[in-house]
């Protein structure tokens, strides 16, 4: 069985290829076999289908040592929502967007910067417990989201946009730049405290802030 992993942003042609990218590598970098369980998937909520990403965004992507220069944008639909297992957005609004359009999401709908800092929140837990250990990699993500779920509806969202990803899109390449190097940072830190809530690894050094 696989687990799905969808992001999703705007165009789908700068932060959510690239944030699904960097993800798939860090999954395979703790769990090597990691692609036989689980899919990432990205999708534009205002997508231009077949749309290819802008030069900028394959310049971070080839310094980050990735090639999005074959990706063509996708449109979120009704396939793509009943195959997500986890959705991950960059922005709020975004979140808002899609738990609207599609209510079944909403218990395992997250934007990027939210998940990660509620995973950080309960690796702080003083009664920490390990989640899924021994699991198959997909059972564990399943877990995992479960747990999140539960913290987002005691969590207090912050009141500016701390939890967004800014869009770079026609922007210049040291915009597309800082953005790459939040969503690189963002998304190592999001597989570390995976893999530190589910006992693959220990909480010292396995992951750093986004």
């Amino acid at each position: 069985m696989t687990f799905t992993i969808l992001f999703v942003g705007s165009r789908n042609v700068g932060r959510s290829p690239l944030a699904a990218a960097l993800t798939a590598r860090e999954l395979r970098r703790i769990w090597p076999r990691s692609a036989d369980e689980v899919a990432v998937l990205s999708a534009g909520v205002d997508a231009a289908v077949w749309m290819s990403v802008p030069i900028p965004l394959e310049t971070v992507a080839e310094r980050r040592g990735l090639d999005l220069g074959a990706h063509r944008a996708t449109g979120m639909s009704d396939g793509l929502a009943e195959r997500a297992d986890l959705v991950l957005t960059m922005t709020r609004a975004q979140r808002a967007q899609l738990v609207l359009q599609y209510p079944a999401l909403r218990a395992r709908t997250f934007s990027l910067i939210e998940l990660t800092s509620l995973l950080q929140d309960a690796i702080a837990a003083p009664r920490r417990q390990t989640i899924g250990r021994g699991e198959r990699l997909e059972t564990k993500l399943r877990l995992v989201v479960t747990a999140a779920a539960t913290r987002q509806r005691a969590a207090k969202a912050p009141a500016d946009d701390q939890w967004d990803v800014f869009d770079p899109y026609a922007y210049s390449l040291d915009i597309h730049e800082t953005v790459a190097a939040m969503l690189d940072a963002a998304t190592h830190a999001l597989v570390g405290e995976i893999a530190v809530l589910t006992g693959t690894r220990a909480a010292v050094g396995a992951s750093r802030t986004a």
